[in-house]
C-alpha cells in the first residue's frame, strides 16, 4: 500500500514548494501587487481583486515550472509503484534513476512529459481558479457567515478551517475528473520503458487510439474512484494548510 512512498515525499516537498512560489510570484507581477513596507502596516489593506484570467495564467505557470522540475522523480515514482512482485526491475529511488539513464538515456528521465504537461497545466489552472472563485463567493455571501471567521485587528474577514476545506476539495475534484484522460495515458506513457523494449513503444496519439478501440471513452476513467477519494481530502488539506502557513508567515 505505501509502494513507492519515499518517492512520492520526495517529489511533494520541492513540487508543492514551487508551485506555491510560482502562483504567488505570477500573481503579483500581472496584478502589479506589492508588499506592505514596516512603514505601511497602518494603512488600508493593499489586497486587490484578482481576476480569474491572473488566476488561470498564475496556476498554468505554476503547474508547468512545477512539473518540468520535479518530473524524473515523478516518474520514478510511477515505475517503483507499478512494478510487478517478483519481476522488480529497480531496488529503489538511487537504482532506478541509474538504471533508466543506462537503458533509455538521461532523456529517459523525461519519458511521457508531454502528457504530463497536458494533465498539469489545465489541472493547475483550474484548480486555482476554482479555489479562488469559491473562496470570494464564500467571503461575500451570507449563507456562509457561521463558517468565516473575523481578523480581530484588521475586522478582515477570513475563510474558516471547514469552508477552506471544502473550496479545496471542490477545485481538486473539479480539476481532476477534467484531466483524468489525460492522467491516464500520461501514466501508461510513464510504463513503457518499464515493460516494453524501444521498437514496442508507441506514442501519445497511438495510444488514445488503442484505448478508444479497446475500451471505449469509459477506458480514460478507469481508476477515477479512488483518484477522486484520493484528491478530496490531498487538495483540501493542500489549501487548509497553504492558507494557515501564509496567515501565520504573514503575520
Amino acid at each position: 500500500m505505501w509502494k513507492g512512498n519515499g518517492t512520492s515525499c520526495l517529489h511533494r516537498f520541492p513540487f508543492s514548494a514551487i508551485n506555491f512560489y510560482c502562483y504567488e510570484g505570477v500573481l503579483d507581477i500581472l496584478n502589479g501587487a506589492h508588499r506592505l513596507s514596516d512603514d505601511d502596516e497602518d494603512s488600508p489593506s493593499n489586497t486587490q481583486e484578482v481576476s480569474t484570467f491572473s488566476r488561470l495564467i498564475a496556476g498554468a505557470v505554476a503547474g508547468t515550472t512545477a512539473c518540468v522540475a520535479c518530473y524524473p522523480l515523478d516518474l520514478v515514482r510511477t515505475r517503483i509503484t507499478t512494478q510487478l512482485d517478483g519481476k522488480e526491475t529497480y531496488r529503489g529511488i538511487t537504482d532506478a534513476f541509474a538504471k533508466i539513464i543506462q537503458n533509455e538515456g538521461a532523456l529517459g528521465l523525461y519519458s511521457g512529459l508531454g502528457p504530463t504537461l497536458m494533465v498539469a497545466v489545465p489541472n493547475f489552472s483550474i484548480s486555482w481558479v476554482v479555489y479562488g472563485s469559491l473562496k470570494e463567493y464564500a467571503l461575500e455571501d451570507e449563507l456562509f457567515y457561521n463558517l468565516r471567521k473575523v481578523d480581530i485587528d484588521t475586522g478582515q474577514s477570513k475563510l474558516g478551517f471547514l469552508l477552506t476545506l471544502g473550496c479545496g476539495a471542490a477545485s481538486g475534484t473539479l480539476s481532476t475528473l477534467v484531466t483524468f484522460p489525460f492522467d491516464t495515458i500520461r501514466r501508461r506513457m510513464q510504463i513503457q520503458g518499464q515493460h516494453f523494449r524501444p521498437e514496442e513503444r508507441v506514442t501519445g496519439i497511438n495510444m488514445i487510439r488503442s484505448l478508444l478501440k479497446s475500451d471505449g471513452i469509459k477506458g480514460f476513467y478507469r481508476g477515477i474512484t479512488p483518484e477522486v477519494l484520493k484528491v478530496v481530502p490531498m487538495v483540501g488539506t493542500m489549501f487548509t494548510v497553504y492558507e494557515m502557513l501564509k496567515e501565520e508567515l504573514m503575520s
